[in-house]
């Protein structure tokens, strides 16, 4: 392995050298465990990964940082297929306990606690479709004990607790501009650019490989990652997980795949034997909304208009203006 790659990331994020020397050392345990099956991590395929993160689970070496380390390297040395799986495993971590955490502040510990009675959501690094069967099993318990405006409100929150700072920038934009159309205008356009930037560069953006059709894309509807205000109302289309793949696929099932965002439901679009209802992406109407509550320090109310887990082959909201 390149072990300057990784020191540099990691001196870079300020991590301590402690920090550096243990991300090292699940680097080279992964590295050891591929040469031990004839494979190296620059041709490492996603079966062997696989392989090695049931190898994790079993031995409850699943730890979060180990992971983050692995998806890093691979990240660094450009392996942007494996580096993307790794995003959609971590993608889920914590999100559950935030909603039972909200649960609990909305309903009681005693609510919360009976509602994921015997229910155990699958160790980080699960097979996708485990995980799934959990988020069905979760939804249908939601959906009979508890009514719509609260299921609704405990799922739409922060829950992959991005903290309010990372907005704090896009709030003095806004806080320059005299309307929120101009404002909007502005960020799609900031947000284009950006694009175009990863894609001449040949870089992951978020979990996203983007190319010129996506560019094009995203160009042509300021609801991507921006919004349209009509009345009181910012209307938000989510860009779709995997848009390259997303754009070439005439298959409606396949386009609605690739459009999914969510490791806790993607898989249950291509499995007729799991059904995980569309209020489940009230999780991501909280995710939508959330830079808009930072803007404006308030909560704010969202709607699901549109989600693939309904049958659409696009998730859009409506945020509620105050």
């Amino acid at each position: 392995m390149n072990e300057k790659l990784l020191i540099d990331l990691y001196r870079k994020i300020n991590s301590s050298e402690l920090q550096i020397e243990i991300a090292l050392s699940y680097v080279k345990e992964f590295e050891q465990f591929l040469k031990g099956n004839n494979q190296s991590v620059e041709k490492a395929d996603i079966e062997i990964i696989k392989n090695y993160i049931r190898l994790l689970i079993d031995k409850k070496l699943n730890t979060i940082d180990r992971l983050v380390a692995i998806a890093r390297y691979f990240y660094l040395i450009n392996r942007n297929d494996i580096y993307i799986y790794f995003t959609s495993i971590l993608g889920r971590s914590g999100v559950i306990d935030s909603i039972k955490e909200k649960l609990k502040k909305m309903g009681g510990e005693d609510i919360a606690n009976n509602l994921f009675e015997n229910l155990a959501e699958p160790p980080l690094g699960s097979d996708f479709c485990e995980v799934n069967k959990f988020t069905a099993e979760m939804m249908e318990r939601f959906e009979k004990s508890l009514s719509p405006p609260v299921y609704k409100k405990v799922l739409a929150g922060n829950h992959h607790q991005i903290p309010p700072q990372a907005f704090s920038e896009e709030k003095e934009i806004f806080d320059s501009f005299n309307s929120w159309e101009e404002y909007l205008k502005d960020k799609h356009r900031r947000k284009v650019a950006e694009l175009q930037k990863y894609c001449d560069e040949n870089k992951v953006w978020y979990e996203q490989v983007i190319t010129q059709p996506v560019v094009d894309f995203v160009k042509k509807n300021q609801e991507i990652l921006s919004a349209f205000k009509q009345g009181n109302k910012l209307y938000i289309t989510k860009i779709p997980y995997n848009p390259d793949e997303y754009l070439k696929q005439s298959d409606p099932v396949l386009k609605r795949y690739y459009a999914c965002h969510c490791p806790l439901a993607r898989e249950s679009i291509l499995n007729d034997h799991i059904n995980i209802s569309p209020n489940w992406c009230y999780c991501s109407g909280g995710f939508a909304k959330f830079p808009f509550e930072v803007i404006l320090g308030r909560e704010l109310e969202v709607e699901l208009l549109e989600c693939v887990l309904g049958g659409s082959d696009r998730c859009r909201f409506a945020i509620e203006l105050p």
